[in-house]
C-alpha cells in the first residue's frame, strides 16, 4: 500500500508542478485546453532539448545522441524511425505531444518545470541529494524519467497517448557528461554516476552508492522475453533493498530493474489506458514489463530469499526454482476503471545466486 500511495502522490505532484512553472509567456496556451494537432501516435516523435549554456559540449551530445538514434533501443522507439526534433526553444504544445529528451544543468528552467522533486542539486557545491542515495559530492551525474508532465497537465482534457520524458543532469558539466554516456551506453534511465573521487557528505538512513563510469549490467538481465525487447536499466535505490531484506530475509548485493517495450504500449488514449501505460513506463517505480534482478551473495542466500519473496508476492509454486502468480490490481482497484483483481503475470525465478521477477502488463484500452 506504501508503495501505491507514494505512486499516487508522485503523479499528482509531478503535474501540479509542472502546470505552477510553466513560463507566463505559455499561460495562454494551457487556459486554452488545447488539443494535439494531430492524435495518431504514429506521428508522435522525439524531442531533444540541450541546455545552450553547454556550449561546445551541447553540440556534442546533440550529435552523438543523434548518431546513436539507429542503434540505441529506447531512442530508436521514442523516435518512430523519424528524425529527432532538436528545438532549443519548444512550445508547450511541441513538449506535450512528443517524448522528451533532456540534457541539461540542474538550473535549466525547462528541467525545472519536469523535476519529480526526488533529488535536489546544489551546483556551487557540486552536492546532490537524491533519495534511496543520500548525500554525494563531486561530479555525479544524475538521471531521472517519468511519464510526460506536460501531456499530463489540467489543461489536457485527454491524452491521446502516452509520452515519455527523460532528463539527463549532474552536479556539473562533467556530472552531465556522465549521465549522457550512461544514458547512451549502457541504456540507463534512472539512477546516478559518479566520477572517482566522489564522496558522501552525511548519512541518511537509505544510503546507496552511485554507479561507476562504465558499469557493467548483469548478464542475467535478458534482452528479450517473447516478443518484448529490452530498452533501458534502472539503477535500483536503498529503499527498494530494504524492502528486498524485509521480504526476504537476505540483503542482495546488487538490485536492477531492466524495462521492455511490447509494440504500441503507449499508443491508447485515456484514463483507462493509463493505468498500463504509467506502469509500462520509465519511472523508477514503475514496474509493468519489467525484470527485477537480484544477486546475492551466494547460492544458498538467493535460495533462501526466494520463496519468501515468492509469498510476500502471493505467487504459488510452478517447479523448485519457479513461482507464479498474477500482477495486483493498479491503485484505484475499480473494475469501472478497468482495474481488475489482475493486471498482468508475475512470475520469479532462482537462477543460481539470482532471483529474478518477471513482471508482464496487461494491456488495457
Amino acid at each position: 500500500m506504501t508503495h501505491m500511495n507514494r505512486r499516487r502522490f508522485l503523479e499528482i505532484t509531478t503535474v501540479a508542478a509542472a502546470v505552477a512553472n510553466l513560463p507566463s509567456a505559455s499561460a495562454a496556451w494551457w487556459q486554452g485546453q488545447p488539443q494535439a494537432a494531430n492524435t495518431n501516435p504514429e506521428n508522435r516523435g522525439l524531442l531533444l532539448y540541450v541546455d545552450p549554456r553547454l556550449g561546445a559540449e551541447a553540440q556534442a551530445y546533440r550529435r552523438n545522441i543523434e548518431a546513436a538514434s539507429q542503434q540505441h533501443p529506447l531512442l530508436g522507439i521514442l523516435a518512430g524511425g523519424r528524425q529527432i526534433l532538436q528545438i532549443q526553444s519548444p512550445t508547450p504544445q511541441q513538449l506535450a505531444y512528443n517524448h522528451v529528451l533532456l540534457v541539461a544543468l540542474p538550473d535549466d528552467p525547462l528541467l525545472v518545470q519536469a523535476w519529480q522533486r526526488e533529488a535536489a542539486i546544489q551546483p556551487a557545491s557540486r552536492s546532490i541529494y537524491a533519495f534511496g542515495f543520500g548525500h554525494l559530492q563531486g561530479p555525479i551525474g544524475y538521471l531521472e524519467s517519468d511519464r510526460n508532465p506536460f501531456l499530463h497537465a489540467a489543461a489536457i482534457i485527454k491524452s491521446p497517448y502516452e509520452c515519455e520524458w527523460v532528463s539527463l543532469t549532474g552536479t556539473d558539466r562533467a556530472g552531465v557528461g556522465l549521465a549522457v554516456d550512461a544514458f547512451l551506453k549502457q541504456g540507463l534511465v534512472n539512477g546516478l554516476v559518479a566520477a572517482p573521487g566522489w564522496k558522501r557528505t552525511e548519512p541518511t538512513l537509505l544510503d546507496r552508492d552511485p554507479l561507476a563510469p562504465g558499469f557493467v549490467a548483469p548478464a542475467i538481465l535478458p534482452e528479450t522475453i517473447g516478443s518484448l525487447r529490452r530498452i533501458a536499466l534502472t539503477q535500483v535505490a536503498e529503499d527498494e533493498y530494504r524492502g528486498a531484506l524485509a521480504d526476504g530475509g537476505v540483503m542482495p548485493l546488487s538490485i536492477w530493474q531492466a524495462k521492455y517495450y511490447e509494440k504500441g504500449q503507449w499508443d491508447s488514449a485515456g484514463q483507462i489506458a493509463s493505468l498500463y501505460q504509467y506502469a509500462t513506463g520509465l519511472h523508477r517505480r514503475a514496474y509493468g514489463n519489467a525484470v527485477w534482478a537480484a544477486r546475492f551473495s551466494s547460492a544458498a542466500e538467493a535460495a533462501q530469499a526466494a520463496p519468501r519473496i515468492a509469498a510476500a508476492a502471493k505467487l504459488k509454486p510452478a517447479g523448485s526454482s519457479h513461482w507464479t502468480g498474477d500482477l495486483p490490481r493498479y491503485a484505484w482497484g475499480m473494475p469501472v476503471m478497468g482495474d481488475g483483481d489482475s493486471t498482468g503475470t508475475l512470475e520469479l525465478r532462482l537462477d543460481g545466486d539470482s532471483v529474478l521477477l518477471i513482471a508482464l502488463a496487461r494491456r488495457m484500452t
